[in-house]
C-alpha cells in the first residue's frame, strides 16, 4: 500500500518545527562568536591595562568585580547542587578564574598583544586533547596530526625573534604562562559543561565565577589605594570590559554556546578570536608582526582547523 500523500498541513508543521529547532542554534552561535569576539580582544585591554596596574592586582581586581557581578545568581544555584555537582563547580571556578586568568595576565605583560592571541589559538586543540585523555573520546590520527602542526607554530613563534636582545628570558617565560591559561581554560571549558546542561548557563557561569574569584580575597592587600585613585580612566574602562565582558557575559555567552551546540560545535567559533586579537593589536596598540608571528600564526590556524574537521568528521561517523 503507498503511504499516503503528504499534505501542506504536515509540510507546514515539519518547516515550524525546523525553524524551532533551528532558531536556539543560531542563538548559540551568535552567543559564542560573541564571547570569542571579546576574547579576541582580552590581551589586547590586557596589555594596555598591566602598563597602568601590575599583572596581580589588575587580576585581583578584575576576579572581584566579576563575582560581585554574579553573585546574585548564586544563591538559588548553590542549594540545587549536590556534593559532586559542588566539587565541580569549585574545579571550574579555580580553572577558570584562577587557572586562566593570572598565568595569561601575568605573562601579557612580557609579549605583545599579538604574540598572546595566537597562543590563545591553541584553545580547540587543549580541549581535544583532554577530551581524549579524562573523557574517553575517540581521536583521530589526523586531529593529533594537526594538533602536532599547531604546536609547532607555537615554537616558531617562541623562536630567536621572540627574545630582543638585552631581554633575557622574560619573553619566553611569557609564552609558557600564556600557553598554561590557554590549557587550563580547555580543563574549565570540559568541567563546566555539564553544570551548564544541568543547571543552565546562566547559573553555572555565576557560581563558578563566584567561587573562583573568593581565592582572590587573600590577595585584596595588592590593591593599593592611592595607585587605584591615580588610574586614568581609560585603564577604568579597559578592566571593566576585561571582568564584566569577558569574565562575567564572555563566559555566560560560550557556556550557552557550549551548552546549546555542543564544545565541538562551539570550539569552531574560537578560530575568529587570534583573527580578532592580531587585528586589535595592531589597530588599538600600534604593534608590528614579526615573520616569526606571520608563520608560527598560519601553522597555529592551519593545525588548529585540520583537528577541529578531522575531529568533526570522526564525531559523525
Amino acid at each position: 500500500m503507498n503511504p499516503p500523500p503528504r499534505t501542506d498541513t504536515t509540510n507546514t508543521a515539519e518547516a515550524a518545527h525546523a525553524a524551532g529547532a533551528a532558531g536556539p542554534v543560531v542563538i548559540a552561535t551568535l552567543s559564542g562568536t560573541a564571547a570569542v569576539f571579546m576574547w579576541g580582544l582580552a590581551p589586547v585591554a590586557t596589555r594596555a591595562a598591566v602598563d597602568q596596574l601590575a599583572p596581580l592586582p589588575l587580576t585581583v581586581l578584575r576576579a572581584m568585580m566579576a563575582g560581585l557581578a554574579c553573585l546574585p545568581w548564586c544563591a538559588s544555584g548553590l542549594r540545587r547542587l549536590n556534593r559532586a555537582g559542588a566539587l565541580r563547580a569549585i574545579a571550574a571556578g579555580l580553572l577558570g578564574m584562577v587557572g586562566y586568568n593570572l598565568p595569561v595576565a601575568l605573562g601579557v605583560q612580557w609579549l605583545p598583544a599579538s604574540t598572546a592571541a595566537l597562543v590563545l589559538a591553541t584553545e580547540p586543540v587543549w580541549i581535544l586533547s583532554l577530551a581524549r585523555l579524562f573523557l574517553g573520546r575517540r581521536t583521530p590520527r589526523r586531529a593529533w596530526i594537526g594538533s602536532a602542526v599547531a604546536l609547532g607554530g607555537v615554537a616558531v613563534i617562541a623562536g630567536p625573534e621572540a627574545v630582543p636582545s638585552g631581554s633575557g628570558a622574560r619573553p619566553l617565560e611569557g609564552l609558557g604562562l600564556v600557553l598554561l591559561g590557554t590549557l587550563l581554560f580547555g580543563a574549565y571549558t570540559i568541567v563546566l559543561r555539564p553544570l551548564s546542561t544541568l543547571h543552565g548557563p546562566r547559573t553555572a557561569t555565576a557560581i563558578s565565577t563566584t567561587i573562583g574569584a573568593v581565592p582572590y580575597l587573600a590577595l585584596v592587600g595588592t590593591l593599593a589605594p592611592h595607585r587605584l585613585a591615580a588610574l586614568a580612566p581609560g585603564a577604568w574602562a579597559e578592566l571593566t570590559f576585561l571582568a564584566l565582558g569577558t569574565s562575567v557575559a564572555g563566559m555566560l555567552m560560550w557556556n550557552l554556546s557550549v551548552a546549546r551546540i555542543g564544545s565541538t560545535r562551539a570550539g569552531l567559533l574560537l578560530f575568529l578570536e587570534p583573527l580578532v586579537g592580531v587585528t586589535g593589536s595592531l589597530a588599538l596598540l600600534g604593534e608590528h608582526l614579526t615573520s616569526a608571528s606571520v608563520t608560527g600564526g598560519a601553522l597555529v590556524m592551519t593545525g588548529v582547523v585540520t583537528a577541529w574537521i578531522a575531529q568533526r568528521q570522526a564525531d559523525r561517523a
